[in-house]
């Protein structure tokens, strides 16, 4: 199977709107948005947090700043929100002194799913055999309990997109859907 590039998963977000799910108890309608890319320099990471970091996120971040995809407007529980590069910018060095026994320093944080406190980050050491993979870091387990998503930020967008939103890493996804098993 061809990997998915970029642009051609930003245009199927664009496509998506406002994504109805009626198949639960409570009927949901999550959006799904991307905003205008905004400049942004790729030396700083590289220069004040010492990371290189993966073409496909540098693709992302030249066409959108930010995505929300399956965003929950209606209650605020449900979502994911990839951050502006600025945004990774500030947050970064605050989270990771929250957990400073499980984040490494070639952890980029770069997003949070909404509802929780579960955050997206992407592994940036390219000496490492896991560079460019994606991970959940679970906000109460150590780092050994957290999911490696995806091999690259381009398979889990195209996850997340097929999976309408569904955590499809977590094992009561596969129970629920062993025909999706991965």
């Amino acid at each position: 199977m061809e990997k998915p590039n970029i642009e051609t998963l930003i245009e199927s977000v664009q496509s998506l709107g406002v994504v109805n799910l009626t198949e639960l108890s409570i009927p949901l309608a999550l959006t799904c948005q991307t905003f205008p890319a905004q400049p942004w320099r790729p030396d700083i990471f590289k220069e004040s947090l010492k990371i290189t970091l993966p073409e496909g996120l540098k693709q992302l971040w030249y066409q959108v700043s930010e995505l929300r995809l399956f965003e929950d407007l209606t209650y605020g529980q449900w979502g994911l929100v990839f951050w502006s590069p600025n945004q990774v910018i500030q947050e970064q060095e605050t989270r990771m002194a929250q957990r400073q026994e499980d984040f490494r320093s070639s952890d980029l944080i770069i997003g949070e799913f909404l509802g929780d406190s579960e955050l997206l980050l992407i592994r940036c050491n390219e000496q490492e055999t896991d560079f460019g993979k994606v991970m959940i870091a679970l906000p109460l387990e150590q780092r050994e309990e957290w999911y490696v998503a995806a091999d690259s930020l381009e398979e889990f967008l195209s996850k997340w997109i097929t999976f309408r939103g569904e955590k499809f890493w977590e094992s009561s996804f596969v129970t629920n859907h062993p025909s999706l098993a991965l």
